[in-house]
């Protein structure tokens, strides 16, 4: 039996389709026994990436919180990571600093994602891409449609680097 899968487009390595970006300096504890950034800290950059492209828009004020109310969620848009990617090109070391491209490529009924691109600042360099898909949801954690106000400012934000699904 086999399934078939849509495929997307890879994410661009061509930094002006990102309008926005962030820097993250390697710190020891990400990095692994022969010294090298671990495949799992990559998760780790692709969310500060994604948190602090959502705080540069004010998408992580309370109005986003779809009646959650525990402290915890104060500002973070209630959703779960569906889908996470990453393909790594070159290794990152010890205080490098990476600089995070991120834009939101894709607007579902009741998903978004990000593609991030990070390269070294030093030496412009590709060090990964990444896609991350979160589905917003209830407070029983059933996918709903992302809110209009969620939707619009990143529609606004993004133009014509956005592709509707």
């Amino acid at each position: 039996m086999s399934h078939a899968v849509a495929r997307r487009p890879p994410v661009t390595l061509d930094r002006n389709a990102y309008a926005f970006s962030t820097e993250i300096r390697v710190r020891l504890s990400e990095t692994d026994a022969v010294g090298i950034v671990f495949f799992g800290s990559f998760s780790a950059y692709l969310d500060v990436g994604r948190m602090d492209y959502l705080h540069h828009l004010g998408l992580d004020a309370p109005e986003f919180r779809t009646g959650h109310t525990q402290a915890a969620l104060a500002f973070l848009p209630p959703g779960a990571v569906a889908h996470v990617a990453i393909d790594f090109k070159a290794p990152a070391r010890y205080n490098d600093t990476l600089v995070v491209h991120v834009r939101v490529a894709e607007l579902g009924e009741t998903s978004y994602t990000f593609e991030h691109l990070l390269v070294d600042k030093r030496q412009p360099r590709v060090i990964a891409t990444g896609r991350l898909t979160l589905v917003w949801l209830d407070e029983a954690f059933a996918p709903i449609a992302l809110p209009a106000a969620f939707r619009q400012t990143i529609v606004q934000f993004e133009g014509d680097r956005l592709r509707a699904r």
